[in-house]
């Protein structure tokens, strides 16, 4: 369960390859969950600084600094090398957003098969909020979301159509419906997603991988 010490905490999870159109969607809505976690009391953001979702998030954040004074920004870094296999362009906005952090934490000095997860898990055991972009089901952001739900941590799954998101008053609305069913927070190998309640728009397909709801 979430300790009362990171109330004002939330991390954010989602996928590495996401559709160059959707981009802008995606970086709104950022900016919207961002600004309300912060009118609700959140003050630090953890990012894990892998390309894709991570570095949008990470980029949000610092934007909303002239506006949101007291915001910080810690990059948990699963390795030292991170970066070591990425284009030039990639590792150079790397470096800048490791430059502009707040903290940068770095768990392991190396890469090993298990430094993604314990990153993964390190963001979720120091959180009690987990904003998140969750279009498949499975894979790394699958696994996190489902371990912040065992976890108790509130999640925000920015997959849910803004329309939906706008049709209810936040604190009940369905940025706080429970994102994955009993039986996918008992580690089952499929889940029925229901973000969005009855007759609502279904999920948009904003990642670049193909995805079919289940359930």
């Amino acid at each position: 369960m979430t300790d009362q010490y990171y109330a004002d905490t939330a991390c954010f999870t989602g996928h590495r390859r996401i559709r160059s159109d959707a981009v802008p969607e995606i970086r709104a809505s950022l900016r919207e969950a961002v600004s309300a976690a912060y009118e609700q009391g959140y003050r630090s953001f953890l990012c894990g600084g892998a390309l894709g979702f991570d570095t949008l998030a990470a980029q949000e954040v610092l934007s909303l600094r002239p506006e949101y004074p007291e915001i910080r920004l810690t990059l948990v870094l699963p390795c030292a090398d991170q970066a070591r296999y990425w284009s030039r362009k990639d590792q150079q906005q790397h470096s800048l957003l490791m430059q502009r952090a707040d903290q940068v934490l770095i768990l392991r000095e190396r890469y090993d098969p298990g430094c993604m997860q314990n990153r993964n898990r390190y963001m979720v055991d120091h959180a009690s909020l987990c904003i998140c972009l969750l279009t498949q089901f499975s894979g790394g952001t699958m696994n996190t979301v489902r371990y912040a739900v065992q976890q108790g941590l509130t999640v925000w799954n920015l997959a849910v159509p803004a329309e939906a998101r706008q049709s209810l008053p936040l604190k009940e609305s369905v940025w706080n419906y429970m994102p994955i069913s009993p039986s996918a927070s008992e580690n089952a190998d499929t889940a029925t997603f229901r973000l969005i309640p009855a007759g609502k728009t279904a999920w948009k397909d904003i990642s670049a991988h193909s995805w079919k709801k289940r359930g």
